[in-house]
């Protein structure tokens, strides 16, 4: 029986060592602290990381080390044209993240929220100013049977790291030191589970070889959206980019179809959001509302589910009576049809000109002077 426990204590140490060897080679393909916390980078030029979901699981400790956080969330409208690199010069020391991940509504960055503040207590001294970059798209009405999970809360679930609790927020399993090791055995999975969407790539939307993507092409959803998707990538120069009126007539037809035709987004959302905002307040860390801009085509063509968000944004940040570490920003100004790549993702030529502006229309919400309000660390 001795043997047997040798040889099996010996057989783990040996594989244990073995991973944590491979973990210490994914070094050479994925950077072990980014310059910026950025999951721009797993579309372009850091793939291996799988996805922004992924991305955020393995570099969320990040987003919670001592300093003045200036942390950008929404979906892939924020991810893209809000870069840290130009922002940060603007913002007098601040440090830039975009944390925003791929089609999240409002449930899925209040599941952010949660994970954040779960390392932010056991950060150091901090002050975060979160920036939430909205359309009235990310606070529709949740679809009734739909499930409450997403992309992040089931990776977060899958690795056993967090669950969810009585009230339906995700609350950690293990401490933190734990935590921080599971998320160090991510690397590996994340470089292997790159490549089979990158092999697809490289084999069906090829153009060496012709007949595969034909094949694929075949194969591809004939609604307007999956099409305008694959004209974008047939045509890498994205800022030439013309979106023909009858395309911006099916691309709009195909988003009011989505939620039962133009009509007022309710307060459902909208409650959950300011929830979220309270809890960020108790913290004593700051909250700003980003009202992100849309071409003309489509705020015309849901003006009433448009004008009731803009409403109910402005609202929500009224009803913080004044509190000057709670705001509101317009980019409305950016809308404009020739702006846009399609119904909500600005051309790469305006990336810089809206991180500039919205570095610039920060700044009075970056200041340490507001004290958080006594309310409860609840939503």
């Amino acid at each position: 029986m001795a043997h047997f426990w040798k040889f099996l204590l010996g057989s783990l140490a040996t594989a244990l060592l073995g991973y944590a060897a491979i973990v210490a080679l994914t070094g050479l393909i994925l950077p072990w602290r980014p310059t910026f916390f950025d999951g721009f980078v797993t579309l372009h030029d850091q793939p291996s990381w799988t996805n922004d979901t992924r991305y955020f699981m393995i570099n969320e400790s990040m987003l919670a080390s001592p300093g003045q956080h200036v942390v950008i969330v929404g979906a892939s409208t924020s991810r893209d044209p809000f870069r840290p690199e130009v922002m940060a010069p603007a913002l007098n020391g601040w440090q830039v993240a975009n944390a925003s991940l791929s089609g999240a509504p409002v449930r899925q960055l209040a599941d952010t929220i949660d994970m954040i503040y779960n390392e932010k207590k056991v950060s150091g001294p901090s002050k975060t100013v979160f920036v939430f970059c909205l359309t009235y798209l990310q606070v529709l009405p949740y679809s009734k049977g739909a499930p409450i999970e997403n992309p992040l809360s089931l990776d977060a679930e899958r690795m056993g790291m967090f669950a969810r609790d009585a009230s339906g927020r995700l609350v950690p399993q293990y401490p933190n030191a734990v935590e921080q090791m599971l998320a160090l055995a991510l690397r590996p999975q994340a470089i292997v589970a790159s490549w089979p969407p990158r092999l697809f790539k490289w084999a069906f939307e090829n153009d060496s070889f012709p007949v595969a993507r034909r094949f694929a092409d075949r194969l591809r959803a004939k609604d307007a959206g999956s099409q305008w998707v694959k004209y974008l990538g047939e045509h890498p120069d994205q800022d030439a980019v013309i979106i023909p009126p009858d395309m911006q007539r099916a691309l709009l037809a195909q988003r009011l179809a989505g939620f039962d035709g133009d009509r007022p987004i309710g307060d459902e959302e909208i409650k959950r959001l300011g929830a979220v905002l309270r809890m960020i307040r108790a913290h004593g860390d700051g909250a700003v509302i980003v009202d992100l801009p849309l071409p003309n085509w489509h705020r015309v063509g849901a003006k009433q589910a448009d004008h009731s968000f803009e409403t109910g944004m402005r609202g929500l940040v009224a009803g913080f009576n004044g509190d000057p570490q709670v705001g509101y920003i317009s980019l409305r100004d950016f809308d404009g049809d020739t702006n846009f790549i399609d119904s909500g993702h600005p051309k790469p030529r305006m990336w810089p000109l809206m991180s500039r502006a919205l570095a610039s229309r920060l700044l009075p919400y970056l200041r340490d002077d507001a004290a958080a309000p006594a309310r409860p660390a609840t939503r």
